[in-house]
């Protein structure tokens, strides 16, 4: 099967005819996916699953489906366990600083 586009040119493309209020919606849902995304390719990289991952964050595998899923609502306390169990550190990170995509 063929690769598609990054993500990152779908919303460029939609950044480039949406007025400020979809653009501030957008950048709220990037955000949530990209910490979603990296949850969950940090996870797989350690080989670890869900199951797994709860248990070591004392947290139920479902929070942790709905994260990566970028559904969940989880709090600070909850990111900062899923950090720690990965060698993550929950932080933020200058924007104009960050590398493409993250």
């Amino acid at each position: 099967m063929p690769e598609g586009r990054p993500f990152e040119t779908y919303v460029e493309e939609y950044r480039a005819t949406a007025d400020e209020a979809e653009i501030q919606v957008l950048d709220e849902y990037t955000d949530t996916f990209r910490l979603a995304n990296q949850i969950l390719t940090e996870r797989k990289r350690s080989g670890l699953t869900q199951v797994e991952l709860a248990s070591m964050c004392g947290i139920a595998q479902s929070e942790i489906s709905r994260i990566e899923r970028g559904d969940g609502n989880p709090t600070v306390e909850t990111l900062s366990r899923v950090g720690r169990s990965l060698n993550l550190n929950l932080q933020f990170v200058n924007a104009s600083s960050a590398p493409p995509g993250s």
